[in-house]
């Protein structure tokens, strides 16, 4: 990859990618909470391997994106960060059609994650109880 617009093409596609595996991931997660209500527990079982799935495809596009990031300048590699980070428009003003997706990509899948967490945090207290994983790390 030569210059920035081809770097900034190859993140947005995996930022896309990555949004789409976590918008999935919280439909499953959506779906074992239906699934928990009705105590169907099959269902938990598959979905929460479909879920694990959703997550390494994920983390793939995420290792892919800090791998393109290293190759990248220092002032281009900041600016991307910050990007990816949601700190759109704080230090760095996205100025390309790619960059401004990114950003938005970004901001949005961050949204998705925290419904997720929030999602997962009861799911995970009703199944687990004083043993729940936010329990520890509360």
């Amino acid at each position: 990859m030569e210059n920035k617009e081809e770097f900034l093409t190859e993140v947005l596609i995996r930022v896309q990618r990555n949004y789409v595996h976590m918008v999935e991931i919280e439909r499953l997660t959506k779906d074992m909470a239906d699934s928990l209500s009705r105590n169907d527990k099959e269902s938990v079982e598959l979905l929460l391997k479909m879920r694990g799935e959703e997550m390494d495809q994920a983390s793939t596009s995420k290792h892919e994106i800090q791998t393109i990031l290293e190759a990248m300048d220092g002032e281009d590699q900041k600016k991307l960060r910050s990007w990816l980070n949601g700190e759109n428009g704080k230090k760095y003003e996205p100025d390309s059609f790619e960059s401004r997706k990114i950003a938005e990509l970004s901001s949005q899948t961050q949204q998705v994650l925290s419904r997720t967490i929030n999602l997962d945090k009861v799911l995970n207290s009703k199944v687990a109880g004083k043993e729940s994983f936010y329990q520890a790390t509360s």
